[in-house]
């Protein structure tokens, strides 16, 4: 998918969108997966709703982290892993932006890593990380983000009413 087509089915224009690229250091590049515009389309979602950039970030930043602890990011060896296996989908065990299902029933087990990679002096259980507690600290910044999300509908919903009452007076 190009840029302009990303753009088009956001409804808004081309800088919007390389604006909010750049905002979340998102790769640029000349042909876009599905899973790119799905993140991309949560980007602006949340960027509309009022939630602030610094949490969109943490959100961002956690969830990846969280991924690569469970050796997801070794199943597609594209520098664009994540942003390649975003999904729409939600739902109590899926993660929030990326829409990956921890609960997942594949033909793989998860924690297998296929990547080469290089080796670390420490590991990561060594040097503090852990998938439970990269868990933890995912979930709680998506709480804060629903629960911010739950407080801007009142606000939307009023804004989409009046929204509609002024174009179709025009």
């Amino acid at each position: 998918m190009k840029l302009k087509k990303m753009a088009e089915d956001l409804g808004k224009p081309v800088l919007f969108v390389m604006n909010l690229q750049q905002k979340f250091a998102l790769p640029p590049g000349r042909e876009y997966s599905p899973g790119y515009a799905v993140l991309v389309k949560k980007l602006a979602f949340l960027s509309v709703a009022s939630v602030p950039q610094k949490i969109i970030e943490t959100l961002l930043t956690r969830e990846k982290k969280l991924l690569e602890l469970l050796k997801v990011d070794s199943l597609d060896p594209s520098p664009e892993w994540f942003e390649n296996l975003c999904t729409m989908k939600s739902g109590p065990t899926r993660l929030l932006l990326s829409g990956y299902d921890l609960k997942r029933k594949s033909g793989v087990q998860q924690g297998l890593d296929f990547a080469t990679r290089e080796k670390e002096l420490f590991s990561h259980q060594e040097m503090g990380s852990d998938a439970i507690l990269a868990l933890k600290n995912c979930n709680e910044t998506a709480t804060a983000v629903a629960s911010r999300l739950h407080q801007e509908i009142p606000l939307l919903s009023a804004a989409l009413k009046w929204s509609g009452e002024v174009t179709s007076a025009r």
